[in-house]
């Protein structure tokens, strides 16, 4: 496999891709390691391109008090590959071909890192550290092209610090949102990573969990902790007085996990080159807790295993441009990153979090998971759907329907603009007297594209059956209108005798139909199921509850037999009468 590697920034939307290598060196033993670095700098200096990994055991080539295992087999200790030039693309996309990571196992466990967390503690009581950072390894074998897992985890957690490395023995597949360190000009800049929480499914509990993480004390301490030790770090190369902290506990949105990050910055000395960084700051004190040195040595009797890339840095430095005193040069935290064995496809995955006296073992558990997700995430490319229905030349209910779609955008991070699209759908309402179903499409890039056609005829009286199996109602796209419907379009498919389909969740509980909210009548009272039962937050279903003409109450596939009434509502077709039939 001919060396390459590519960096792609979700946020910026600007990608770079090096090809055919001129020069590739790796560094196997400590003493090589910053020789190697000054060597890469150097071809910077001249007008190189350069894909640079340094793996968590070169830490005591930068500071020999840090305490590490011996390096991963078959893996150098760090490694640099020059190019002439780079190709400025698009964002990396996947192709048609299948990737899949089987047998994934946590080689540590639940059990295991329970136990790790209480025995951090107690060495937090102990006195010798602040915060240790513990960490699992997950191991898997993948099936497929490594670039197309890269492709997939990149849009999964949709960060800037991506990077693909394709070597002869090894890929490196990091799809990292933390920054280690970013050197332009005489200014370093750092922005440690502390605090997560998974997000939710539904906008009001995602930005439930949002505010959860940004009040949470525990983890606003381990931001705060870990924000002081890279403060120290810089101003141990910094000019005096120069060290800032301009952001401080900043919630960002990926998406599966809500962070808090935080901004360190200084000024340097001319003077100073990557090794002299290097020096001072790996490895970064996000993934080793503080004080660092310490916090390394308590890991090293924690972990029974290295780290290897993971936990390490990943960085490009950029050719020298005219008037620049150093190349600049931007290096990831090597988190939410993969290694995968070109021979075998075995593939080796790390995740973690910041212990400290007030960690909980099951919360931290969750915590790591949750780090995982983006490894077996499969999110293709999609468009925000919202469907309504026309009359006499307006657009009923129309603030509901862009509250919602608005709603999506935010939670998905789509650039919508909600008065033009106001402006877009209100001008086409205005052409047409009679009914009509008005669809809007919306892309991440806030590019709308509509259709409008007459309703046709339909039956006042619905047909339904009860899906055969449960529907995952933890599912994001089981409660934002999307164009990813595969779940709605394969069920109808298996039901073609009847009109729609009712779907249930892994509790008993009905949720919807795959076209229409729910409603269902006990004597003289109308109810619906509470959108806690899963499924879409229906424009007219939201409409029926504000005026009182239904309540939300939970309805248990067993109870289906028991209902006076069945109905199906939709803001495009009202309500209608419904009919179950039983399993075909």
């Amino acid at each position: 496999m001919t060396t390459r590697a590519r960096f792609d920034d979700f946020r910026t939307g600007q990608a770079v891709v090096l090809d055919a290598p001129y020069d590739e060196q790796s560094a196997w033993s400590l003493d090589d390691v910053r020789p190697l670095l000054r060597a890469a700098e150097q071809h910077a200096m001249h007008g190189a391109w350069v894909a640079v990994m340094v793996t968590y055991e070169a830490g005591p080539a930068f500071d020999p008090a840090q305490q590490v295992h011996p390096p991963v087999a078959g893996l150098p200790l760090a490694w640099f590959c020059a190019f002439h030039a780079a190709n400025h693309t698009g964002l990396v996309e996947r192709s048609d071909q299948p990737v899949t990571v089987h047998d994934l196992q946590r080689r540590g466990g639940w059990r295991w890192y329970g136990e790790s967390v209480d025995e951090i503690r107690e060495i937090i009581a102990s006195g010798s550290a602040y915060q240790i950072n513990l960490t699992d390894r997950l191991d898997g074998v993948l099936e497929g092209n490594p670039a197309d897992l890269y492709a997939r985890m990149a849009a999964a957690q949709r960060g800037r610090y991506n990077a693909l490395i394709q070597t002869d023995n090894h890929v490196l597949v990091s799809a990292s949102p933390e920054l280690f360190f970013e050197v332009r000009g005489n200014t370093v800049t750092s922005r440690p990573m502390k605090g997560t929480i998974k997000r939710s499914a539904r906008p009001d509990d995602d930005e439930t969990a949002a505010r959860q993480l940004a009040d949470s004390l525990k983890d606003r301490a381990e931001n705060v902790m870990i924000t002081d030790l890279l403060r120290n770090d810089i101003g141990r190369v910094a000019r005096i007085g120069s060290v800032k902290v301009p952001s401080l506990l900043r919630r960002e949105r990926y998406e599966t996990v809500w962070q808090l990050t935080s901004t360190v910055t200084g000024e340097i000395d001319d003077s100073l080159g990557l090794v002299d960084l290097f020096d001072a700051l790996f490895p970064c004190g996000s993934i080793t807790g503080a004080p660092k040195v310490s916090a390394m040595h308590h890991i090293t009797e924690l972990e029974p295993w290295p780290r290897g890339v993971y936990c390490g840095a990943i960085g490009v430095i950029r050719p020298l441009q005219f008037g620049e005193v150093r190349p600049w040069s931007t290096f990831n935290v090597a988190i939410r990153t993969a290694v995968v064995d070109t021979a075998t496809g075995a593939l080796t995955y790390g995740a973690g979090g910041g212990i400290t006296a007030d960690s909980q073992p099951d919360d931290e558990n969750r915590e790591m998971e949750a780090k995982s997700v983006v490894l077996t995430t499969d999110r293709p490319e999609f468009r925000l759907l919202e469907t309504m229905r026309t009359a006499a030349g307006a657009v009923q209910h129309l603030d509901e329907h862009l509250e919602r779609v608005a709603a999506s955008a935010h939670h998905f991070d789509f650039d919508l603009d909600v008065a033009h699209a106001r402006q877009l759908l209100g001008r086409l309402a205005a052409d047409v007297d009679e009914p009509h179903r008005l669809r809007l499409l919306v892309a991440r890039d806030g590019t709308l594209e509509t259709t409008l056609d007459p309703i046709g005829d339909a039956p006042t009286t619905l047909a339904v059956r009860l899906a055969a199996a449960p529907v995952d109602t933890h599912s994001v796209f089981m409660v934002h209108k999307t164009t990813l419907r595969a779940t709605y379009d394969s069920l109808n498919a298996a039901n073609p005798d009847v009109d729609d389909v009712l779907l249930h969740n892994q509790e008993g509980e009905v949720v919807e139909s795959c076209r229409a909210n729910v409603l269902y009548r006990l004597g003289d009272r109308w109810f619906t199921p509470p959108l806690s039962s899963g499924g879409l937050a229906g424009v007219a279903r939201r409409a029926l509850l504000e005026a009182g003409e239904i309540r939300e109450r939970t309805l248990f596939v067993k109870e289906m037999g028991a209902i006076d009434q069945l109905q199906l509502v939709s803001a495009l077709r009202g309500r209608r009468d419904a009919t179950a039939v039983a399993p075909a």
